[in-house]
């Protein structure tokens, strides 16, 4: 049983290096969103796939040695469903304990820090989104409109031709 509980250690402290490197490279792709900087934008993400990938991959890893470790401390609970940590926490030794516990807490700051820097940077990028969409709409609303359009050159193109930009990916 020792051997389990060192396991699901181990994994507890791999899952929290992952998501310390996740949170690292949300906070990087908030870098390159502010400064518009595309490349480390699209690196960035890249980045936090895979580490998204790892970090399903550990959880799973947690969930199954979590079970396991159930059935031989006989843990009772609903089929089929893996034993909560603080559960398991109350039932093993105390140096198991303190450091599970440790672990558990260091887990979920790091979670929620994530789902912070997440969520700011979903805002920013809906702000980048609606601003491009408002510069899209002014340039191309002006001509419709028949309002007063610049050309390249800087004279005052017809307002009755339209204008298109063009998109490049």
């Amino acid at each position: 049983m020792d051997d389990i509980i060192e396991d699901l250690i181990a994994i507890i402290q791999r899952e929290i290096d992952a998501f310390d490197e996740l949170l690292d490279t949300l906070r990087e792709k908030q870098r390159a969103i502010v400064e518009g900087e595309v490349g480390r934008l699209n690196s960035s993400v890249r980045n936090e796939t895979r580490v998204t990938s790892e970090t399903r991959q550990l959880e799973a890893e947690r969930i199954e040695r979590s079970k396991e470790l159930a059935r031989e401390l006989n843990l009772v609970g609903r089929a089929g469903v893996s034993p909560k940590l603080s559960e398991i926490i109350e039932v093993v030794e105390e140096k198991y304990a303190e450091r599970l516990s440790e672990q558990r807490e260091l887990l979920r700051s790091l979670i929620h820090k994530v789902q912070y820097v997440n969520k700011s940077n979903q805002f920013l990028l809906d702000y980048s989104i609606k601003f491009v969409e408002q510069n899209i709409e002014l340039l191309l609303g002006a001509a419709e409109k028949g309002k007063t359009v610049y050309a390249k050159d800087g004279k005052v193109a017809h307002a009755s031709k339209k204008k298109y930009l063009d998109r490049c990916v």
